[in-house]
């Protein structure tokens, strides 16, 4: 069986099959994928190395010469092209015969496997064409039972019987009585036993009911602890909770201003507004400590919480970190719609079309624009700001060849919680010396040039260079951010 290569020249790849003694196989004419990209039509010199390619591959992974070499083309149709005769010409491979996609795709529908991917369809369709030939046309024949050999009589099964019989009987032909046909309970009967057991429950239920106390339902109890009732100088518990009060009740008691001062120890005692309780307090007690005022915790009145603790009825308040804006700044550059799935770094060094094509889409259109120009303050030759309030970008390009990138950020103007411009960390304009502190940590540098200005510079990574830098009102803790900036691209500090 003479041994066929097929080649599919596709749009833009091409993809190889061998049939070699009757086994058909894929083969890759690259050492990491199947298949390579598909040389232009007219490129005589491209179809002259791609056939050598095939054949030299052909040879070392197959180990058989290809007899006959089929091509595969969407524009085939057995058209005769003389760049690819002189390409095989050349390439010292038999002549080709050009086969039309889809007649391959017809052939390998017809006497190839289902399941084959699309890609390789065509290629696979060359070597079944070659084969077997085209794929039949027309409308397939009805095959009979005379075709296959058996009664052309239809096999149909035998009508279901109308009775069942049992036996020598059928289920209709009852003999005797009624008590001789009638194998299950009497209706009557379970009847009976339906009603006795209706009205034994019933009696269990009344039963049930009346055993139950009469009593009103659970009431709150407060229990008060007068001033005679306390005879010696250990104050008793001042709430009480009842048994029936569920965990979450609320108890006033008496003011310890009625107790006389003879139940609460020496005048020393009462003018600290304290006693000798503290020190005998039980579990599940009220302790007794002064406020600012000088009045007591039961003064003013104790809430009992679920865990027995007495607790205070403000609620504790939390600082939430502020939500970050559309853009968020970093000592690297831009990110846009950060902690989302979508979020995307701008980074110093990307082109500058795209940087500014990302933040436009996140803010809008540049309330400023300075153009491309030069800049005494800047290192490139050419720079443009653009500006969005107070946030500003700074592009820079060597010539007006270069397309420019991002080298700089820069931030002043209203306070981050009405511009929502802030870093990862949440410092931003108006935060202060405490929140850089805070976020940073010691690594943190921080220098007041001049001792007869309060004002400082602040970087948020001295040691490794690509940090946010900035400047602040005072070097205290509370000291407000001023305006901050990123990227060495134009000079920010003067002193």
């Amino acid at each position: 069986m003479p041994t066929v290569l097929s080649l599919h020249l596709g749009a833009t790849a091409v993809h190889a099959a061998v049939s070699v003694d009757g086994r058909i196989d894929v083969l890759a004419l690259a050492d990491d994928r199947a298949s390579v990209q598909a040389p232009d039509p007219t490129d005589g010199r491209g179809l002259v190395a791609l056939l050598v390619d095939a054949y030299a591959r052909c040879v070392r992974i197959a180990d058989a010469v290809p007899d006959e070499l089929v091509l595969v083309r969407a524009d085939g149709a057995g058209a005769v092209d003389p760049v690819l005769t002189e390409a095989a010409r050349r390439a010292r491979v038999p002549e080709p015969t050009v086969l039309d996609e889809m007649r391959a795709v017809a052939a390998l529908a017809a006497y190839g496997p289902r399941g084959v991917s699309s890609d390789l369809a065509p290629v696979l369709g060359g070597v079944f064409w070659k084969r077997s030939g085209d794929a039949p046309t027309g409308p397939k024949p009805i095959v009979t039972r005379a075709d296959l050999g058996g009664d052309s009589r239809p096999d149909r099964p035998p009508a279901a019987p109308s009775v069942v019989a049992v036996g020598p009987r059928t289920v209709f032909e009852e003999e005797g009585g009624s008590a001789g046909r009638r194998r299950g309970v009497s209706l009557p009967l379970v009847s009976a036993v339906v009603v006795v057991a209706l009205g034994v429950l019933g009696v269990f239920l009344v039963l049930q009911s009346d055993e139950q106390p009469i009593a009103p339902p659970p009431a709150t109890a407060t229990t008060t602890v007068p001033a005679s009732a306390t005879p010696q100088s250990t104050v008793t518990p001042t709430t009480v909770p009842s048994e029936t009060v569920p965990p979450t009740v609320t108890s006033t008691v008496e003011p310890l201003a009625t107790v006389p001062p003879t139940t609460l120890g020496d005048a020393s005692d009462e003018t600290d507004g304290d006693t000798s309780a503290s020190a005998t307090t039980m579990p599940g007690e009220t302790d007794v400590d002064p406020d600012s005022d000088g009045r007591s915790d039961t003064d003013q009145g104790a809430e009992v919480e679920p865990d027995g603790e007495t607790g205070s009825s403000e609620s504790p308040t939390t600082t939430e970190a502020p939500r970050l804006g559309t853009v968020t700044l970093s000592g690297v550059g831009l990110t846009v719609d950060a902690t989302t799935d979508d979020e995307v770094l701008v980074g110093f060094g990307d082109d500058a079309g795209t940087a500014l094509t990302l933040v436009s889409g996140a803010l809008g259109e540049a309330i400023g624009d300075s153009g491309w120009g030069a800049d005494g303050t800047c290192a490139a030759a050419e720079v443009r700001r653009l500006g969005w309030g107070g946030l500003q970008i700074v592009l820079a390009r060597g010539s007006v060849d270069d397309p420019g990138r991002l080298v700089q950020w820069y931030l002043d103007g209203p306070d981050s919680t009405q511009t929502s411009w802030w870093t990862l960390e949440r410092i931003g304009i108006g935060s202060t010396v405490a929140d850089l502190r805070a976020a940073h940590g010691a690594g943190m540098s921080l220098e007041q040039p001049s001792e007869r200005d309060p004002a400082g510079w602040f970087d948020t990574e001295p040691d490794l260079g690509d940090g946010v830098l900035g400047a602040v009102g005072n070097t205290t803790d509370s000291g407000r951010v001023l305006l901050m900036w990123a990227g060495d691209g134009c000079q920010r500090r003067f002193s």
